[in-house]
Formats: structure tokens, C-alpha cells, sequence
């Protein structure tokens, strides 16, 4: 059996909190470097804001979040003690192929905006369909559906009732 980097030996078992590659892993087409179609600029945020997070297909959930700084999402690491902001380990994250640290969502007050960022996962990161660079910002926009590995969620941006 070659060595895929996952088992030491043929009879080794991934723990149950391991993230494996995908089967079936669709090759997906690049985020162009610059938006070719400009969209309205409902990315843009005057504090407070939330996110809405719609996650899943038929059977939807939705979270909110209050926009801070760095949102991590990803999935709950009780041994190591890492906790994300979104643990989507209740939304089929494990199965999905959701890394712990699957991508973080960053606010830049200078502009703004809201970005997401890879932070090298198993099984990728899309923004409508298509892949993210691994270490690279992408802007999101209301409305946008994210696939962390095969875990979607919907973004809308809402004014918090909080504050």
C-alpha cells in the first residue's frame, strides 16, 4: 500500500477526529485574481454587524455571528483545547471533510469588508463554486455560498439587534 500521508501502516485506523481527503474531489475552477462582474457593494459595513450563516442544503441551519476581527470555522479540538468561533462539527463537518482550522473569515475596518482565507485545509475552500488559494484573502459579499470541503453555508450580513 503507498504511503498517502494519512497511515503509518495498512493496519493503522484514523481517529475519529481526523480529516481525510475527500473521494471524489471535483477539480473546481480558480477564484479569478480580480472579480471580472462588479457587485453591489452590500460588502460594505458600518458597525454593528452580524453574519448569518446558513449551513447545509434541505435540511438548513442558521447561525449568527457577531463580525469581529478574525472568525475562525473549522471544528472543535478538545485534546489540543482549540475551539473555532464556528464549530461545524454539528453540521456534518467531520464527514464533510471540515478541517479544524478550515478557513478564517477577517474584517478590514479600513475598507470595510469582510475577506476569507484558507488557512491550508484538507479538502479546500470554494466562494461560489470556485477554489481558493490556500493563505490568500478573497472578499465576500452578502449573499455568497461557501463549501468547506462539502459543507456549504450561505452568508447574509444583517445589523445586529444587539447594540
Amino acid at each position: 500500500m503507498a504511503d498517502n500521508g494519512l497511515l503509518k501502516n495498512p493496519t493503522d485506523q484514523p481517529s475519529k477526529l481526523d480529516t481525510s481527503l475527500l473521494p471524489e474531489v471535483q477539480e473546481h475552477p480558480r477564484m479569478p485574481p480580480e472579480e471580472a462582474s462588479p457587485r453591489p457593494q452590500t460588502s460594505r459595513l458600518a458597525a454593528p454587524w452580524r453574519l448569518l450563516m446558513q449551513i447545509g442544503g434541505p435540511t438548513q441551519t442558521t447561525v449568527g455571528l457577531e463580525v469581529k476581527e478574525r472568525i475562525v470555522l473549522g471544528r472543535t479540538d478538545p485534546v489540543s483545547s482549540f475551539y473555532p468561533e464556528l464549530d461545524l462539527t454539528p453540521y456534518g463537518g467531520q464527514e464533510g471533510g471540515v478541517s479544524r482550522r478550515h478557513a478564517m473569515i477577517i474584517q478590514d475596518e479600513d475598507n470595510k469588508a469582510l475577506y476569507i482565507e484558507d488557512l491550508n485545509s484538507t479538502n479546500g475552500t470554494r466562494i461560489n463554486g470556485f477554489s481558493l488559494e490556500p493563505r490568500r484573502r478573497y472578499r465576500l459579499r452578502d449573499g455568497d455560498e461557501l463549501e468547506l470541503g462539502r459543507v456549504r453555508i450561505v452568508l447574509r450580513f444583517v445589523r445586529s439587534p444587539y447594540k
